[in-house]
C-alpha cells in the first residue's frame, strides 16, 4: 500500500526531485507551492506525513505548522522539516516549533527516502526495515 505524502515547497527543483524520489518508492504525491496552499491540502486531502520547506511565500514553514497544529479539523501526521536552514539551532527551532524532524538541504538521496518512510507505518513503506 502506498503513503500520501504531501509535499509544500516553492523550489520547482527541489520539489521535483523529492517527488521523483518518493514516486520511484512507490508513493502518491500531492504538491503544494507555498503554505497557503499546503495547509489547505493538508486539512482536505489528509496525507499520511507531510514534508514542508521552511522559507516559502504567502506562509512560511513555521506558519504552516502552528497553523496545523492549532486547526480544529487537523488530522495530525508527521511534520518534516526540509530546508537549507542547517546552521546552528535552526534544527532545535523547527522541532520546538512543532516539526517532528529536519532534513537539511542538500538532501540525501541514497537516504531520503527512508528518512520519511522512518515516520509512516510499516504498511505503507516501501521496503521492509532489516531484521
Amino acid at each position: 500500500m502506498a503513503a500520501r505524502i504531501l509535499i509544500i515547497e516553492d523550489d520547482d527543483a527541489s520539489r521535483e526531485l523529492v517527488k521523483y524520489l518518493l514516486t520511484a518508492a512507490g508513493h502518491t504525491m500531492l504538491e503544494a507551492e507555498d503554505g497557503r496552499a499546503g495547509v489547505h491540502l493538508a486539512l482536505h486531502a489528509r496525507p499520511d506525513v507531510i514534508i514542508c520547506d521552511l522559507q516559502m511565500p504567502v506562509l512560511n514553514g513555521y506558519e504552516v505548522v502552528r497553523t496545523l497544529r492549532e486547526h480544529a479539523e487537523w488530522h495530525p501526521v508527521p511534520l518534516i522539516a526540509v530546508t537549507a536552514f542547517s546552521m546552528t539551532g535552526d534544527r532545535e527551532a523547527a522541532l520546538a516549533a512543532g516539526f517532528d524532524e529536519h532534513i537539511s538541504k542538500p538532501i540525501v538521496p541514497e537516504t531520503f527516502t527512508s528518512q520519511v518512510e522512518a515516520f509512516l507505518p510499516p504498511s505503507l513503506r516501501s521496503t521492509s526495515p532489516p531484521q
